[in-house]
């Protein structure tokens, strides 16, 4: 459950010794694959089961749990891009505001 998110978070750190489109691309990859991660396992859950027919006798026992698992990456995955998004905004901001300082445009 938490493979995704700290796979997310780690190509991010490296990605910042590449190129600023390196990082762009990584961090919209993240995102499509957490969010395909979500959808299929939203998709992948199914109809509830009902104790009375299947013979289990709590309804938590009736569920299968993988497709929870699944569900949880790609919403932690989401989020973690989220997070990301605006780290990697507020970096690109003070490289730029960096740059505009130590060049001005008059020299």
């Amino acid at each position: 459950m938490f493979v995704l998110p700290a796979v997310i978070v780690v190509a991010w750190i490296l990605s910042w010794w590449g190129t600023r489109r390196v990082r762009w691309i990584l961090l919209s990859a993240a995102a499509v694959v957490s969010v395909l991660c979500a959808v299929l396992g939203l998709h992948a859950m199914g109809p509830s089961a009902d104790p009375r027919t299947v013979g289990c006798s709590p309804a938590v026992a009736c569920m299968d749990t993988r497709p929870l698992f699944l569900l949880a990456a790609g919403l932690l995955g989401a989020g973690c891009c989220l997070v990301l998004l605006i780290l990697t905004l507020a970096g690109e901001a003070v490289r730029i505001w960096r740059a505009d300082r130590d060049d001005p445009a008059g020299e």
